[in-house]
């Protein structure tokens, strides 16, 4: 089910190993209207995905633990095809990222990743709408007719 960017609150599944910093983006993202689950590893996040867990987006830090960065992004994708990956590495690691993850490089303030955050989840959304003004626009285009001279 895609997110509706106007009226839901957007899960976010927020995989980050320092405590401290990962306790500052889950509060940022809550205060912003977010549900956040936190995870310190990947293993903990995958296996509640696989449970039945619903997320729209997960965040994941390449400094996660447990689990390569471009693995999970890739089994995460394969229980919940609909779930956008943002990987928010440090500088110097932003080699080896997944290409279908978006990426937000530290350092970052909560409010920033929530912005992005906006911006991942309303892409879908805006393809759909999209798509459905375009097929609406060639529907209504009236035939071609030669001009007279």
């Amino acid at each position: 089910m895609p997110l509706n960017v106007v009226c839901d609150r957007p899960t976010i599944v927020l995989v980050e190993s320092d405590g401290e910093l990962r306790g500052r983006l889950a509060a940022g993202l809550r205060h912003d209207g977010m549900r956040v689950v936190e995870y310190e590893d990947g293993g903990p996040a995958l296996a509640a995905i696989e449970q039945g867990l619903s997320a729209d987006i997960l965040v994941i830090s390449p400094q996660g633990g447990g689990v390569v960065t471009y693995d999970m992004a890739r089994q995460a994708r394969a229980l919940a095809p609909q779930i956008q990956i943002v990987v928010t590495p440090a500088p110097q690691e932003t080699h080896d990222l997944p290409s279908e993850a978006h990426v937000l490089v530290k350092p970052f303030e909560p409010s920033r990743l929530s912005r992005y955050i906006r911006f991942v989840a309303a892409k879908p959304a805006l393809r759909g709408a999209l798509r459905a003004v375009y097929r609406q626009a060639r529907s209504a285009r009236p035939a071609l007719t030669p001009l007279a001279h």
